[in-house]
């Protein structure tokens, strides 16, 4: 036992992987990053799409809901102005002026002093100048009172109402 042993000497490889290995690593994690970087702003992009066709939508309705309210508030006028148009004709065509409250004679004129006749009379008056001779007729025309000659069109006119327009506009 004289000599010693003399064990030859391994050199191991290191725990560390290749240089190749370690860039393809670095390469694939850099990749990945990219791809969930691009995915996050094509959904952050589709978002604000959707919360610009949302913000059109509500506007558009909006618009329409204020159209509705004005066609609304025109047909509500127009139908209140037709009935009052129709409640003074019948009144005018059912009460004579000599018959109504306070009427007083073709030669007093209307002004006695009380304002009851007083606005009555203003009224005779408004009634004699509408009876002028360039509007009297001698027999009534159709949708006339009689004796009367109306200058105004009749309500079926070739002329689009108000309504239509408004409605063709939101089209």
């Amino acid at each position: 036992m004289g000599q010693p042993v003399v064990i030859p000497k391994f050199e191991l490889p290191e725990d560390r992987s290749h240089w190749a290995v370690r860039a393809a690593w670095i390469t694939g994690g850099l990749l990945l990053v990219s791809v969930l970087g691009l995915a996050a702003v094509i959904v952050h992009h589709r978002n604000l799409e959707n919360q610009v066709q949302i913000a059109k939508a509500e506007a558009i309705a909006r618009v329409k809901a204020e159209a509705e309210v004005k066609v609304a508030a025109i047909a509500a006028a127009a139908k209140a102005q037709k009935e009052a148009e129709l409640a003074a004709k019948v009144a005018a065509r059912s009460i004579p002026a000599t018959t109504l409250p306070g009427a007083t004679t073709a030669g007093s004129g209307g002004n006695s002093g009380d304002k009851a006749n007083a606005a009555t009379g203003s009224t005779q008056a408004r009634r004699h100048y509408s009876r002028s001779a360039k509007t009297f007729k001698s027999k009534s025309g159709p949708g006339g009172v009689a004796g009367f000659r109306s200058d105004k069109k009749p309500a079926a006119s070739n002329k689009p109402d108000a309504i239509d327009e408004l409605l063709r506009k939101m089209k």
